[in-house]
């Protein structure tokens, strides 16, 4: 059995809530009194003097049911259609202007029921069609067949109307619900973009914090043993905890200025690391005892992408920040290897005995560095090799034709 049809509920952005609740109550008595002023003009005009009262009271009896034709379409068609087929008998010329009354009927049903529905009421108002020309109108049977045939296929302008409104409201629904998708899809893409900056910015704060609180604690260590033996050297590690420091504030500054105000015009638009910056980087690891020594093979591309060059540039400095946090002193190789599609970087340091003992072989700043490669669609792998610790990150990129 077919469903009803749902229809489409009118937005509330047309209008007030009371407006629209107003106009679904007072529209079926709306419809009801136009159709019923037209039947009643109608059939004062042209039925029969003996008759007209009887008439004119079966014709407004027809029209006072469509009140009903929107909480029982069904039950408002059979019994207008009725009482027009009686008004048919009483006075032909009249019933043919009352027919607009069931045809209003028609109109509602073919909109708020499902094709069984529809199929049946065709058939009922066809038939009654047939029996009020035939056995009601007292012409000639040669006249009755073309007559017939003809008011029998008026029946389809209302399902028709119908079904033309009908299809409007499903192509208008449709609209809407994909409107509604594309809102939540930016919606959710805006939300996807600002959790990827989050994430972002949280890697970059880990690196910047670790790699300058760590070269902080190894330098003031070092100025604390050799403050009085060696003033001289413990004045330049004080200097190196005042320039990593001050370093660290501009590039927080630079990390956290995209999450101020447009307007702000005291943002700093200085640009994010590159490899540009490797040499500095590996001299300030360097001035905090380690041992670093930088290969480059390969011809570089003519344009590695800023992306590229960001995370190979973060992935080397919280490697090195963790070289020196688990063996200070140590030694440490970085092997920068430009390919003919990806940027492959090494570093290998020497790695001390596990101190925390719970078993976890990674920590956040190795987890932040798979996320950076796998981003840009490569790979990083760390693992340690007897006395040694290695990470390899790969990062592709493409060379320019």
């Amino acid at each position: 059995m077919d469903a009803p049809t749902t229809l489409a509920s009118p937005p509330e952005s047309r209008g007030p809530r009371w407006a629209v609740d107003a106009a679904r109550v007072f529209a079926p008595f709306a419809a009801a009194l136009l159709v019923g002023a037209i039947i009643a003009v109608g059939v004062a005009v042209r039925a029969d003097a003996s008759t007209r009262p009887l008439a004119l009271t079966l014709a407004l009896a027809a029209v006072a049911v469509l009140v009903l034709r929107r909480r029982a379409p069904t039950a408002t068609l059979a019994v207008c259609g009725g009482l027009v087929l009686a008004l048919f008998a009483v006075d032909h010329a009249a019933g043919s202007i009352a027919v607009i009354a069931p045809a209003a009927a028609l109109y509602t049903l073919a909109l708020t029921r499902g094709r069984i529905h529809l199929v049946v009421a065709v058939a009922a108002a066809a038939t009654a069609v047939a029996v009020a020309d035939i056995f009601l109108a007292g012409h000639h049977t040669h006249a009755l067949t073309l007559q017939t045939a003809a008011h029998v296929a008026l029946i389809a302008v209302p399902v028709l109307a119908a079904e033309a409104l009908r299809n409007r409201r499903s192509y208008v629904q449709i609209l809407l619900e994909r409107l509604e998708l594309a809102e939540r899809s930016r919606e959710e893409e805006a939300q996807r973009r600002a959790e990827q900056e989050r994430l972002r910015i949280a890697r970059d704060l880990h690196d910047v914090v670790a790699h300058t609180l760590t070269t902080i604690n190894v330098q003031a260590g070092v100025a604390a043993h050799l403050l009085d033996r060696d003033p001289s050297r413990g004045r330049d590690a004080l200097a190196t905890i005042e320039s990593a420091s001050h370093e660290a504030l501009e590039e927080l500054r630079t990390i956290l200025g995209v999450l101020r105000e447009p307007a702000d015009a005291d943002a700093p638009l200085e640009p994010a690391p590159d490899l540009s910056a490797v040499d500095t980087l590996i001299a300030q690891a360097r001035n905090t005892g380690l041992d670093v020594s930088l290969e480059i093979e390969g011809d570089p591309a003519e344009r590695v992408p800023d992306a590229v060059q960001l995370a190979a540039f973060r992935i080397l400095q919280e490697s090195l920040t963790n070289a020196r946090r688990h063996a200070p002193g140590g030694a440490a190789r970085v092997n920068l290897d430009y390919r003919d599609d990806r940027l492959r970087l090494a570093i290998e340091n020497d790695a001390a005995e596990s101190r925390n003992g719970n078993g976890r072989p990674f920590g956040v700043g190795i987890l932040g560095m798979r996320e950076r490669a796998t981003a840009l669609g490569g790979t990083l792998r760390a693992n340690r090799s007897g006395e040694r610790f290695r990470v390899v990150a790969e990062l592709p990129y493409g060379r320019s034709p």
